[in-house]
């Protein structure tokens, strides 16, 4: 009788271990969980914007009007979160239309070709306690190059997080107007584009 109270008391016990261990579990999970707000940028409240130099004597600034930037945002650790961002090529605004409509031809954008510019984020690097470097993947015009996408958190409140970046890239290295000649001046076009972007974010329902 004791062998079988003995025997009783260890299933007992490995039950009791096992319902404690799927509790636990789920406890953090739930919490994990609980941790990622899935966001999405504002964009009546956001900007995609560039400026590029002409020929050393002036700058053209535009934008890109229609854009999406998802985030799965981890609160108490924000090198975990993710960031995935597509910009509708098409919608290049410099304030001219007919600068606008060369600009997306195949002398440049070629948007019928390649519709879209993305970049998706693979890991997230924290500098300070405001300042961070998201690497990924950013596809222009048909290429795909790893780069380092600096980041800074202007203001969090809530769903709502304010963000800025800035950085430049080399439109050659994406073949963005690299057969483009002026008619009087060799190195009419900068070949560096200077990218801002500012945007803050809302809960989004996915």
């Amino acid at each position: 009788m004791k062998s079988l109270r003995l025997s009783n008391n260890f299933i007992s016990n490995r039950i009791i271990m096992k319902q404690l261990v799927f509790l636990l579990a789920l406890l953090f999970t739930t919490t994990s969980d609980a941790q990622i707000r899935k966001l999405k940028v504002e964009p009546n409240h956001s900007t995609v914007g560039f400026r590029i130099s002409i020929a050393g004597f002036t700058e053209v600034t535009g934008k890109f009007g229609e854009f999406k930037i998802n985030m799965d945002w981890d609160e108490e650790d924000v090198t975990a979160s993710t960031i995935h961002a597509e910009v509708q090529a098409a919608s290049i605004n410099t304030g001219i239309s007919d600068r606008d409509g060369h600009l997306r031809t195949a002398d440049f954008f070629d948007v019928e070709k390649y519709p879209t510019i993305t970049f998706e984020s693979d890991s997230i690097q924290q500098v300070n306690f405001s300042e961070f470097i998201a690497h990924g993947k950013f596809t222009m015009h048909g290429v795909s190059k790893n780069i380092e996408l600096p980041f800074q958190i202007v203001k969090m409140e809530g769903n709502t997080i304010g963000l800025k970046s800035r950085t430049t890239i080399n439109r050659l290295d994406y073949g963005v107007g690299a057969g483009f000649k002026h008619d009087s001046m060799p190195d009419f076009l900068s070949k560096y584009i200077e990218v801002e972007i500012n945007f803050w974010t809302k809960k989004r329902k996915d």
